[in-house]
C-alpha cells in the first residue's frame, strides 16, 4: 500500500524556508511557499501532500485559517502549526478546534522538526490505511449484496453491475478521485426499483413510456436512498450523485466534491448499457452517444474510444448452448423459463453467480427449462 510522503512548508520568511529545504530536503520530499495564496494553489495542483506545516503569523490570513482551508480540500492531510512563544497560549485553543496535529514552537530545531515530520507521516499512513480498509470492507459488502440482488432481481442489479464496470473503466482515464463512490452510487441508484411491480419493471428497464404515477414514484427514489444512507458516515455524497445522474454536465459550474463528474460518468455508463442491451455494436453506441456529447463530462467520448474497441468487425453474434455459457459472454436475448419468468434480460453479462443460477435450474427441472441455444454478443475491449 503506497501513500504520499510529500511535505509542504509555508512561511513568509525566505531564510526559514531555505533552512527547511537544506536540513529536511535530503530526508523528505519538500515543497516550500512564502504565500498562503500560492500554497493553496500548490496544494491543489501538486498534491496529494501528506503533511502541511505553516507559520501562524502570515499575511492575508493566519496559518490556522490557512490550514483550515487545506483541510477543506483534503480531510486526510496532517497539519502542524509553527508559532513563537509570545502567542503560544493564544493559538493553542485554535489548534484544539482546528484539528491540527501538533503546535510547534518557533524556532524549531532541525532534529526536532524531523521527529515531528516522521510522527505526522505515521499519522497520515494510519489515517489512509484505516480509510482504505473501511472502503474495501464497505465495497466488499456492497458487491456481495449486489450479487445476491442480481440473482433475485436480474433486470436492475444485473444492470448495476454492468454500469459499474463501464464507469470504472472510464474513471481510470478521467482522473477520478475516490472511485469507490461510483460503485456505491451505481448500486444504490437501482435500489428503489426493487419495490416496483413486476409488470412495470421491464417497461422501466427498456425505457418504454410509463404512466405518470410510475414516473412520480421513480422521482422519489433519490429521497428514498437519502433516507437509507443519511445516517451512515462518509456516504452523504452518494444520494447527491444519484440525484445528479439525469442532469446535463455543465463545465462552467464549480464541482469541488466531484459529485457532478461522477454522476455524468454514471449517466454515460447507463446510456451505454441501455444501447448495449438492445444489441447494438460498440461502434453504433459510440455514434449515438457522440451525437449528444454536450450532455456528458468533457473527454468522456475519447475515454470510451480508448477503453473499448469500437470497430464493427470486433463485435459478433454467436449461438451457444446455455450449458456452454462462460464468464464474460453477453446474452443477446431475454432468457426466460417456460412460464415466461425472466431469468436474465437481454444484455446480461455472464458472471459466476449467474452460472450457478443456471446450474440450479437445470438441477431442479426434469426437462431442459431453457432453449437449446441462446444468442450471445461478443464484444472486445481494448487490451
Amino acid at each position: 500500500m503506497s501513500f504520499s510522503k510529500k511535505i509542504l512548508f509555508v512561511d513568509d520568511e525566505d531564510t526559514i524556508l531555505s533552512g527547511f529545504e537544506l536540513t529536511l530536503g535530503r530526508s523528505f520530499e519538500v515543497t516550500v511557499s512564502a504565500s498562503v495564496t500560492e500554497a493553496l494553489d500548490i496544494f491543489k495542483d501538486q498534491g496529494p501532500f501528506a503533511v502541511v506545516v505553516s507559520d501562524f503569523q502570515m499575511p492575508v490570513m493566519t496559518g490556522a485559517e490557512f490550514l483550515q482551508k487545506i483541510r477543506e480540500q483534503d480531510k486526510e492531510v496532517v497539519t502542524m502549526l509553527l508559532t513563537g512563544a509570545a502567542n503560544f497560549e493564544n493559538v493553542s485553543e485554535t489548534v484544539h478546534h482546528g484539528q491540527i496535529f501538533r503546535l510547534l514552537g518557533k524556532p524549531c530545531p532541525p532534529d526536532s522538526m524531523k521527529e515531528h515530520i516522521n510522527a505526522a507521516l505515521r499519522q497520515y499512513e494510519l489515517i489512509r490505511a484505516e480509510k482504505d480498509m473501511l472502503e474495501q470492507t464497505l465495497n466488499g459488502a456492497v458487491r456481495a449484496m449486489t450479487s445476491i440482488l442480481a440473482a433475485s432481481k436480474p433486470l436492475f442489479f444485473g444492470r448495476a453491475q454492468r454500469v459499474k464496470e463501464v464507469a470504472f473503466n472510464l474513471a481510470e482515464l478521467l482522473d477520478v478521485d475516490d472511485p469507490w463512490r461510483l460503485e456505491l452510487a451505481a448500486t444504490f441508484s437501482y435500489l428503489g426499483h426493487v419495490g416496483l411491480p413486476d409488470n412495470i419493471q421491464e417497461d422501466v428497464y427498456k425505457q418504454n413510456a410509463l404512466p405518470g404515477e410510475v414516473r412520480e414514484i421513480m422521482d422519489g427514489f433519490p429521497s428514498f436512498i437519502s433516507g437509507i444512507l443519511g445516517g451512515i458516515p462518509r456516504l452523504a455524497d452518494i444520494p447527491e450523485i444519484i440525484k445528479s445522474i439525469d442532469s446535463d454536465y455543465n463545465p462552467l459550474v464549480i464541482d469541488k466534491t466531484g459529485i457532478r463528474k461522477l454522476a455524468s460518468i454514471l449517466r454515460f455508463a447507463r446510456d451505454y448499457d441501455h444501447y448495449a442491451s438492445e444489441g447494438r455494436s460498440n461502434a453504433k453506441i459510440r455514434e449515438l452517444l457522440a451525437s449528444e456529447e454536450e450532455k456528458y463530462l468533457p473527454g468522456i467520448i475519447s475515454a470510451f474510444t480508448k477503453s473499448y474497441n469500437i470497430s464493427v468487425e470486433d463485435d459478433f453474434i454467436d449461438m451457444v448452448d446455455p450449458k456452454q455459457l462462460t464468464k464474460g459472454m453477453e446474452i443477446n436475448q431475454d432468457l426466460r423459463l417456460p412460464d415466461e419468468t425472466l431469468i436474465a434480460p437481454k444484455g446480461t453479462i455472464v458472471e459466476e453467480h449467474f452460472l450457478r443460477i443456471l446450474h440450479n435450474y437445470y438441477a431442479t427441472y426434469e426437462d431442459n427449462p431453457f432453449p437449446q441455444a441462446v444468442q450471445v454478443l461478443v464484444r472486445k475491449k481494448k487490451k
